[in-house]
Formats: structure tokens, sequence, C-alpha cells
């Protein structure tokens, strides 16, 4: 089965790979990723050609370090307003939970768990299905040195863990990198990919990003044509649309992700003569009549997807939407009764 990736998880990548004397557009299209699968953060592309892209890469520019650059370069905001969601929970810990329940919100067949030892320390460990052969160094250290950014956004640049650890040997050039950029010790050929973080780190509370979600709005909505001081609606169904498979998405958890007071986005809504009930459903009926008359998922995940408790409650959304259950589309029978 083929995993998906957001496109997202390139970022910072073109920049990186000129600054290192290399063509991106080249290479993107070596590795079967047209640059214009790549312009929306939110397009999901095959896991496997970012692992090979970046092994590509690593060989162009003869960097056996070019995925780490790439991922300690990145941070929550990788993660669009879903990383802002995590920002706003109540402890580093929290946000991580949330993080490991939803990571193929991100990034499919990534597994991300979290272990106490008899240290004290918490043991975060990553496993990427298509990577555990060892086929994907880069996109091991891309990864890795993705969520540690993210603690470190959460908790402050000043964090290190006391050791970060490698399935993969290590690089005969740019070790020392390794160290300096985790600022701690690093094993490599080690029996899992991750790292140790303390109980204290665990239990603060994340610290708000000035321009997170600003930056967010830019990268991932400049196509919206919208800003907090315009029409909110695009943004709102956008975030609704990216909450819906976690089973929160409530207006304050929207609100949250947007950096407001849920009574300031609901003022903002009805300037807009909407409303976020309004746009609930609204996003919901849009992804299911594409779900439902065009693939072949089947309809328990669409329900789960749109974050319904069940099935019975979407069949009825759905036939109050297009007049018929869901079930009775054409070649839903079975698929209905079974999922």
């Amino acid at each position: 089965m083929t995993e998906f990736v957001r496109a997202g998880s390139l970022n910072g990548y073109d920049e990186l790979t000129r600054k290192m004397g290399a063509n991106p557009v080249q290479l993107q299209k070596s590795a079967g990723l047209p640059s214009s699968q790549l312009r929306d953060p939110d397009n999901l592309i095959p896991y496997e050609n970012l692992g090979k892209l970046l092994e590509i890469t690593a060989r162009e520019t003869g960097s056996e370090t070019f995925g780490l650059r790439l991922g300690i370069s990145q941070g929550l905001s990788v993660l669009g307003l879903f990383g802002a969601y995590m920002s706003r929970q109540d402890s580093v810990a929290n946000a991580l939970a949330v993080g490991s329940k939803h990571t193929h919100l991100h990034a499919q067949g990534a597994i991300l768990t979290m272990e106490p030892t008899h240290t004290g320390e918490t043991e975060l460990k990553l496993d990427i299905l298509i990577a555990q052969t060892g086929r994907f160094p880069q996109l091991m250290a891309l990864s890795i040195g993705l969520v540690y950014q993210m603690i470190r956004d959460m908790a402050g640049q000043q964090w290190h863990s006391s050791r970060v650890f490698f399935r993969h040997p290590p690089p005969e050039k740019g070790r020392d990198l390794y160290t300096q950029l985790f600022a701690c010790p690093v094993e490599f050929n080690a029996e899992h990919d991750g790292f140790y973080i303390d109980r204290e780190t665990l239990a603060r509370k994340p610290r708000t990003l000035e321009g997170l979600v600003n930056e967010i709005i830019f990268n991932q909505f400049e196509q919206l044509k919208t800003s907090a001081d315009n029409d909110l609606t695009p943004l709102v169904k956008h975030a609704i649309l990216g909450l819906l498979p976690t089973g929160d998405c409530s207006k304050t958890n929207v609100a949250l992700c947007l950096g407001m007071h849920p009574k300031k986005l609901q003022r903002a809504l009805e300037s807009s003569n909407t409303s976020f009930r309004a746009l609930l459903e609204e996003t919901r009926k849009e992804v299911a009549k594409t779900a439902v008359f065009k693939s072949s998922m089947s309809l328990t995940s669409i329900a789960l997807n749109l974050g319904y408790a069940d099935l019975a409650v979407f069949s009825r959304s759905f036939r109050r939407w297009f007049g018929l259950p869901p079930s009775m589309v054409a070649g839903r029978n079975q698929q209905g009764s079974a999922g």
C-alpha cells in the first residue's frame, strides 16, 4: 500500500539545496516529484518518493548530513495548523500525546511512541514503515531532527536531550555535526531511532510562538487571499478540515489554532454572515461528496475522518445533504455494510 506524507515536510528544501550547489527542481523531478505537487504544503506526496529525493540530494550535494540539516531547520510550522494546535496544549507531554495520536495527519506510516525509562526520563521512538529496513537514513535524520526541533519550539531553543540515537551507521563525514546540532551525545547503530526527554520539560507549558500562526497563514493560505482583518472563512474551513480526523474539531480548538479567542472568531464569522456550525457542515458535506462518490475509502473510515462518532450518524447527515444514504451510492452497498 502506498503511504503518503504532506508536501510541507520539504519546507526549506529548495533553499538548502541551492545553498549546497544543486538544482532542487531537477532533483525533485528525478525522484518523481514535479514541483507542481510541492507548491501546496497540504498536498500529499508518496512517502517513498520523499525518501528517494533525500538520498539523491545527499549524494548529489556530497552531504551525508543533508536530511539532518533540513530537519533541524524546520519545526512546528511544518505541521501547519495542527502544529499550532499542539502548541496550545497544557503541557509538552500533552502536545506530544496529541502529535503521537494523529501523526498520520502529517505522515502516513510514521509512528511516534513514548515510553518511560528507569532513569525518570521518557524515550521518544520514531518508526517509519518504509524506512525500517535502513533504506532511507536521510529520511530518518530529517524526521528525528524535525521532532527534536518541535520540542525546542515548545520548550525553548536552549533545551537539549541527554542522548539521541539512530539505527543507521554514522556518516563517514559529518558525525561531529550531529553532536553539534543536537547538543548532546549521539549513538549510531542503535536498536531504535529517537531520543530522551526529561520529566521537567514534559511538564512545562509550551511556549507561545510569536508569529507561528502568521507564518502558517503565509506559507499555507497565501493562495486564499485572506488575512485576519478580512474574510476568515477560507482559513477556518481549512482549519476544520485539518482537525476533523482528530475528533477535536470544536470552535474553541479552531480558534486556538488561529491564535484567537473563540468569541473573537465568532464575531469575525458573523461579520461574514456565517457561523462555525455552518462552516463545519459545509466542509463535511464537501469532503463527503468527494469521498463517497469518487473514492474507494470505506464508509466507516470516511465517517471517522469527518469526526463522526459512528457510521449511523454520518449516514443521517449524508441523507440530509444528498437525499439518499451513502450505502445507496453505486458500488457501495457491500462496502457500507462491511465498513
